[in-house]
């Protein structure tokens, strides 16, 4: 069980980054609100994968940790949080063996769900950047070990970056069971990859507007309009368009309700 080198384009470290800009900052939403009543269709569960895989910009870390501490608040276990970062080193670092020993170790139950997130900057037809490796994770790549490790289990996908629409438009990773949220559209950059800046504009939207207990398509509508107008505060040319994919299977599924 693996990523196989074709999943895994290789690229040159001429990045194709969006233009970069100020961006409002609201304030993080609670991670700790009441929980809903249980729903015996929701996961029990869950395991998940955060990857900051470019450290160019501090906002890539800072935005892994913040998802690290809302899960933990929704109440995933911190064991079951795995962090890999580009800035890391060893165990710890964002790269390809570190990847593959992840999905390897994440071990889901039956009545689990699983949760992927990646933010980093991204290259056009291509996939989100790996750094360390000068590497790109495609949707192929990341598809190959979904359906290793979590199989038919309700899965959310993240992806977080410019042209990151690939991964909601791939056919390897559409699936009954997938919901995928990306950053934009795959012809459209994403924006606020700013040193003064503590997340990107999609991340931080995203943070805001993840509370629990609510369907993942509300999550896209309250983050678009989050995204939408900072793009208007930036006087952006073409928006990014942040993007959305939900399988049948999931079309009731909640955010980590219980």
């Amino acid at each position: 069980m693996g990523l196989s080198r074709p999943g895994f384009l290789a690229a040159g470290l001429m990045l194709l980054v969006a233009a970069c800009g100020g961006a409002r900052e609201p304030a993080l939403a609670r991670a700790d609100d009441p929980p809903p009543a249980s729903d015996p269709s929701q996961p029990a569960g869950w395991k998940a994968i955060l990857i900051a895989g470019d450290n160019q910009e501090p906002a890539f870390d800072n935005a892994v940790d913040a998802m690290a501490q809302k899960l933990e608040g929704f109440g995933v276990a911190p064991d079951n949080i795995t962090i890999l970062k580009a800035s890391s080193y060893g165990a710890d670092a964002a790269v390809r063996a570190n990847i593959r020993d992840a999905f390897a170790h994440l071990a889901p139950g039956p009545d689990d769900g699983c949760f992927f997130y990646m933010t980093s900057h991204g290259m056009a037809g291509h996939g989100l950047i790996l750094r360390r490796e000068r590497l790109v994770l495609s949707p192929t790549a990341l598809a190959q070990v979904l359906d290793q490790t979590c199989g038919t289990r309700p899965t959310v996908v993240i992806a977080s970056g410019c042209f990151s629409g690939i991964y909601a438009d791939s056919l390897p990773l559409e699936a009954p069971n997938r919901v995928v949220l990306t950053a934009a559209r795959p012809d459209r950059p994403s924006f606020g990859c700013n040193a003064n800046l503590r997340y990107t504009v999609f991340d931080q939207c995203v943070l805001d507007n993840l509370v629990r207990g609510i369907a993942w398509g509300t999550v896209m509508d309250k983050t678009r309009a989050c995204v939408s107008g900072n793009e208007f505060d930036m006087h952006v040319g073409a928006p990014s368009d942040p993007q959305i994919s939900v399988g049948a299977a999931e079309s009731r599924l909640l955010t980590f309700a219980r």
